[in-house]
């Protein structure tokens, strides 16, 4: 069951006031939108992380690629993809994304990458496929800064897809729910993958046409239809 606004306010300053880092201070400020807030109106802000493996505890980040997405519309204006600069290599990871040491060596501080992140972040909405995963990097990369592990709003495109199979009674096999499957689902053309910016603007895509067919059926849905649960 989630907890009311007014808890979930109340525990947002009492982490702000456990921490003197002023990104993440900035960002418990600043309440994400209502549940109530009609999908139609929704901003979110897709987002995707190349990283050096699974365990945001263990692993690091490489690399941070984002998009907006603005009542309906992906605003390829305002996307961006910055490399981030481990503390140790990027070991076998280097195989699926491509990012190789002398890459990465170039990239900004995990911090310096917060300090941009976190503000775009603000009368938003998060949206990444599989998302979980995704906001784990970014609050370990935050509690790693700060101290405390920031709330961080968010909508999961993997959980989205998995509820709609479950509800047409559709076998769930390996690599059902992955990205490009799920996008062909929905008649959206193969994308390039394995990049953070090219992998943000593909859930972008796939999240509006899961939203389409959610506003389709209740014109009047809101976030608290496609929020992760």
């Amino acid at each position: 069951m989630r907890a009311p606004t007014w808890w979930r306010e109340r525990q947002r300053r009492r982490l702000a006031a456990r921490t003197e880092e002023p990104v993440v201070r900035r960002h418990l400020a600043q309440a994400p939108p209502d549940d109530r807030t009609p999908l139609a109106e929704l901003r979110l802000l897709a987002v995707d992380l190349e990283t050096t493996g699974l365990d945001p505890q263990r692993d690091e980040i490489l690399s941070v690629g984002w998009v907006p997405i603005d009542a309906g519309r992906v605003v390829l204006s305002g996307a961006e993809e910055l490399l981030v600069r481990p503390s140790g290599d990027v070991g076998a990871s280097a195989t699926i994304h491509g990012l190789t040491d002398d890459a990465v060596a170039a990239g900004t501080s995990p911090a310096d990458a917060l300090a941009v992140l976190l503000p775009l972040l603000e009368g938003r909405v998060l949206v990444a496929h599989h998302s979980a995963l995704d906001v784990g990097f970014l609050q370990a990369a935050a509690r790693r800064l700060s101290g405390v592990t920031p709330p961080i709003a968010s909508v999961c495109t993997l959980e989205l897809e998995r509820r709609d199979l479950d509800r047409r009674g559709v076998q769930l096999l390996d690599g059902t729910l992955r990205l490009p499957e799920s996008r062909r689902r929905h008649g959206l053309p193969d994308a390039p993958l394995h990049t953070a910016l090219g992998d943000a603007v593909a859930c972008a895509e796939l999240y509006l046409a899961q939203a389409a067919a959610i506003l389709d059926a209740d014109p009047r849905a809101t976030l608290a239809a496609v929020r992760r649960h």
